[in-house]
C-alpha cells in the first residue's frame, strides 16, 4: 500500500492541543477539589482535639460533682483545656497572651490566655474571605437564674460547655 503523500500518519499539532488543554483543566478541578477535602479533613481532626477535651472537662466536671461546688467549676473554666488531655495534640504550640498573627505556624493548636480560649489556626484556605482560618473554643459556665438567696444571689451553675466562640473581629487577625 501506498502512503498518502503530504499527510502524516498521527495527531495534528492541534489536537495535541486540545487535549493537553483537557487535561489541564481536569487536573485544576482535580486540585481544587483535593484542596477542599484537606480543609475538611483538617477541621475535622480540630473538631476530634475539641471533642476529646470536652470528654475530659465531662470527667474533670463528674469528680467535682461530690465535692468543691460552684468555686471549682468557676475555676476549672479558667483552666487550658489542652492541659485535660492525655497528650497534648503534636501540633499544640503552647499558650501565649494575644498573639500576633505571624507567631502561630498555620494548622496548630495554642492557648490564648487573655481570653481564656483554645485556638487552631487553619493551614489551608478557606476560599471565602467571611469565613475566618482561626478557630476558638471557650469553656463556659452554665447558669440558671434562681430565686434568691438569703445573700441576694439568684443564679446557680448547672455545668460547664467548651463552645466555639465566632468572633470576627480578633480571628480576622490572623
Amino acid at each position: 500500500m501506498r502512503a498518502r503523500a503530504g499527510r502524516g500518519n498521527g495527531y495534528s499539532l492541534m489536537a495535541l492541543a486540545a487535549c493537553a488543554l483537557v487535561a489541564a483543566l481536569l487536573a485544576g478541578l482535580l486540585l481544587a477539589r483535593m484542596l477542599e477535602y484537606r480543609a475538611l479533613l483538617e477541621r475535622a481532626a480540630a473538631m476530634q482535639v475539641v471533642s476529646a477535651a470536652r470528654t475530659a472537662m465531662a470527667v474533670r466536671v463528674a469528680r467535682l460533682a461530690g465535692h468543691g461546688g460552684q468555686e471549682a467549676l468557676e475555676a476549672l473554666a479558667q483552666e487550658n483545656p489542652v492541659t485535660w488531655l492525655a497528650s497534648s495534640p503534636k501540633n499544640y504550640q503552647g499558650e501565649f497572651y494575644r498573639p500576633d498573627a505571624g507567631a502561630i505556624k498555620p494548622g496548630h493548636w495554642y492557648f490564648d490566655r487573655a481570653d481564656k480560649t483554645i485556638n487552631f489556626l487553619q493551614s489551608s484556605d478557606t476560599f471565602s474571605p467571611e469565613t475566618s482560618k482561626l478557630l476558638k473554643f471557650k469553656v463556659e459556665l452554665l447558669r440558671e437564674l434562681e430565686p434568691a438567696d438569703n445573700q441576694g444571689r439568684n443564679e446557680a451553675i448547672l455545668g460547664l460547655v467548651l463552645g466555639q466562640v465566632v468572633d470576627r473581629v480578633a480571628s480576622n487577625h490572623h
